[in-house]
């Protein structure tokens, strides 16, 4: 998780940032950088938000069920806010747009099917692909910590990153980045909430023991600590709903 929230503000956000600026130079624009739709400031209220509150989880030293409850009640108020809020048509195109152009029900149903499907692969896929990946470190001499924060993280990144990357590059930088901070707020809040949850199952159902606390070595406080610490560096620098190329290299670095 940590390794993930890095790779996608570390790398993600300065890629797009790059990409645009290359694009927009190629075509004779100079474009100092990427500017976000004044509605996203919503995104980057509750970003700062879950951040705020995330330097409390390597304080106390453990991932609990409070934890679970404040991050997915903030995402709640997040989803709820951006519904009421007006919004634009998408410009599909290719399958989606196929989809798209489907009457209500059957489109309705193929979305459902897909989601569905999706999951299904992923939980096949899973477990068999964490046990490679594992293996595979040891019959290297790569240490199962690297594995974990960084080659995992950026196989499960990379599709999102190549779909911001065409946006970026088709000069669609507001859609680009605003996805990017998107996922951000929806790791940062259900994807670490979810984190004592199933920990929580796993102890009932696996090991027949009452729920307990997710407790933290010193290693994975450090790595939660500066994992928080970026996530706040990054809202600083965008809060004003802007990222220049010189902003996005610091990030990066």
């Amino acid at each position: 998780m940590t390794g993930a929230n890095r790779l996608l503000i570390g790398i993600g956000w300065p890629l797009v940032v790059l990409l645009f600026w290359w694009q927009s130079r190629r075509q004779g624009r100079r474009v100092p950088g990427i500017q976000l739709d004044p509605g996203q400031g919503t995104e980057l209220s509750f970003l700062g938000l879950a951040t705020v509150y995330s330097f409390l989880i390597p304080l106390k030293g453990q991932l609990d069920l409070m934890d679970l409850v404040v991050l997915v009640s903030i995402f709640g108020v997040y989803a709820y806010r951006l519904a009421r809020m007006p919004h634009e048509e998408p410009q599909l195109m290719g399958p989606a747009k196929m989809i798209g152009d489907l009457p209500t029900t059957p489109r309705r149903i193929v979305t459902i099917l897909l989601f569905l499907f999706a999951g299904t692969v992923i939980f096949l896929v899973a477990h068999p692909f964490a046990e490679a990946l594992l293996e595979t470190g040891t019959a290297l001499g790569i240490d199962q910590r690297t594995l974990v924060q960084w080659i995992a993280p950026l196989a499960s990144e990379a599709p999102e990153f190549i779909i911001t990357s065409l946006f970026a590059w088709r000069l669609m930088a507001g859609a680009s980045l605003g996805a990017l901070v998107s996922s951000k707020v929806n790791q940062w809040t259900l994807l670490v909430g979810a984190i004592p949850l199933v920990f929580n199952i796993a102890t009932l159902w696996l090991d027949h023991r009452v729920p307990t606390a997710l407790r933290l070595d010193p290693t994975q406080r450090l790595d939660l600590l500066l994992t928080s610490a970026q996530s706040a560096f990054a809202v600083a620098v965008i809060s004003n709903l802007e990222m220049s190329l010189a902003e996005a290299g610091l990030v990066f670095t």
